[in-house]
């Protein structure tokens, strides 16, 4: 253990014990450049005029789908022929025993009729209660 000790007191701690050589920094770019490969110079090729527009004939194609896509979602399941849905009314209402179009025309009924209508479907529903509950208590 002792002769370590003596070792590290013998050393000079006045001198610095590591050096580099002279020049090095000064040259160290230019050897580093020596020893890289040589580049080919590689000429760019031709754009074609489809590269070029290729973009924009997908993001064209893109819109068309699209444009079709929500005018095939737009139409209802039986709008394809449209005497076949006049038909297909025209056979529902007369199946049904009675008319729609001119139910609304006959209905003959007074506002307090239709005000008693409203307070019953209320108070069968509970929203009667819950309506004393909340705002006049």
């Amino acid at each position: 253990m002792e002769t370590k000790i003596n070792k590290l007191e013998e050393i000079d701690k006045t001198t610095n014990p590591f050096k580099v050589p002279e020049n090095y920094f000064a040259q160290l770019n230019e050897e580093i450049m020596n020893r890289l490969p040589e580049k080919e110079i590689v000429t760019p090729q031709p754009v074609s005029m489809w590269d070029k527009m290729k973009p924009w004939v997908y993001l064209a194609a893109m819109f068309i789908g699209l444009y079709f896509t929500v005018n095939y979602l737009k139409k209802s399941p039986g709008s394809g022929n449209p005497t076949e849905n006049q038909m297909i009314s025209q056979q529902m209402l007369s199946s049904s025993s009675v008319s729609t179009e001119n139910y609304w025309s006959t209905v003959q009924i007074t506002e307090e009729e239709f005000y008693q209508y409203l307070e019953e479907q209320l108070i069968d529903d509970s929203y009667f209660d819950m309506y004393h509950q909340y705002y006049l208590n």
